[in-house]
């Protein structure tokens, strides 16, 4: 997992998915219900879908709007008039929103977090269903993540209303980004409030200067695979591209790791290599006079050898350094 420091808070991943419940995929708002919240639904071919042996399911619960009726709290009866009331062979059934909770933030947190990223989409007129999960990672850590399932329609009057409500697709589609960072906002302020050092970014990968995320491929996928014991195209890519990611993760380490090794060398050597000193002038031979009156008898002055060196920094003359 990349971190990264933001205004000295850590920075780390944040994931925040938007999707949709299509039939034009042969999928089912009822199925997709039954699925996060690990339970059963009976679907509109008369065939049951039974999720009950999902381990990782760890709260569940519906957000409504104010004012909605009782039974938009119940997810049985919310999603099978929310499947009624499409009429198209290629209607869209339910809005998806995938949002990841920190590994920081502690488990009693997470059905108060839900619940305030709920309310985003609940204010909007949506009925939403609430999923917690909390899975094993790639990395044999914890993956806790909120799934939000939305209505496509308004309640009006107690029942969904007969029209789309089409306005909610600006939210989604022309402005995604605003959604992901409202999320992004409120998690960190709930984050702040909880004392948890984190910082969610909503930028992309491309626009933060990461490598693309992992592409989460369908489920059927596995469920192909623990059937036949053949690996999808789809999963031959992923773990084709998991195995690349993992060797560049390598280097990339072993290359910091050979940095750190060439700047405590540097230093080392540093320390290591003896002062720099200048070389020396030789000293030189000086003939002064040490009398310099008539010697008696008129003989010649008296001389004296000196030895005198040149001065510098690092030679000291005997006697006092300093005086009169």
């Amino acid at each position: 997992m990349r971190l990264h420091l933001y205004n000295g808070c850590r920075m780390s991943y944040f994931g925040c998915k938007l999707d949709l419940v299509r039939r034009s995929k042969g999928q089912c708002a009822l199925e997709h219900s039954a699925y996060r919240r690990g339970g059963t639904a009976r679907l509109p071919d008369g065939s049951v879908a039974d999720f009950t042996h999902r381990t990782d399911v760890i709260a569940h619960f519906v957000v409504t709007p104010t004012g909605a009726p009782a039974w938009a709290a119940d997810c049985a009866q919310l999603w099978t008039k929310a499947v009624a009331a499409e009429k198209r062979a290629n209607a869209q059934e339910a809005r998806l929103v995938e949002i990841s909770i920190p590994r920081s933030l502690p488990r009693e947190h997470w059905i108060d977090l839900a619940r305030r990223l709920a309310r985003v989409l609940a204010i909007r007129g949506m009925a939403v269903q609430v999923d917690i999960h909390c899975p094993t990672a790639s990395d044999r850590g914890l993956n806790p993540h909120i799934h939000l399932m939305a209505t496509m329609r308004e309640i009006v009057d107690g029942e969904f209303s007969p029209k789309k409500a089409r306005h909610w697709n600006a939210s989604f589609f022309r402005n995604a980004k605003a959604i992901r960072r409202e999320m992004a906002e409120m998690l960190n302020e709930f984050c702040r409030m909880k004392g948890v050092d984190y910082h969610a970014d909503p930028r992309s990968n491309a626009e933060r200067g990461l490598p693309p995320a992992e592409v989460r491929l369908p489920h059927w996928n596995v469920v192909a695979f623990k059937r036949s014991g053949k690996k999808t195209r789809a999963l031959e890519q992923r773990d084709e591209e998991r195995k690349v990611r993992a060797e560049i993760a390598r280097l990339e380490a072993q290359s910091r790791e050979l940095e750190r090794e060439l700047e405590a060398a540097r230093a080392d050597a540093e320390l290591a290599s003896p002062k720099k000193i200048s070389p020396a002038t030789p000293p030189q031979l000086v003939r002064r006079p040490l009398i310099k009156k008539p010697a008696m008898g008129g003989g010649a002055e008296t001389f004296a050898t000196e030895i005198t060196a040149p001065a510098s920094a690092d030679f000291d003359l005997p006697g006092p350094r300093y005086g009169p």
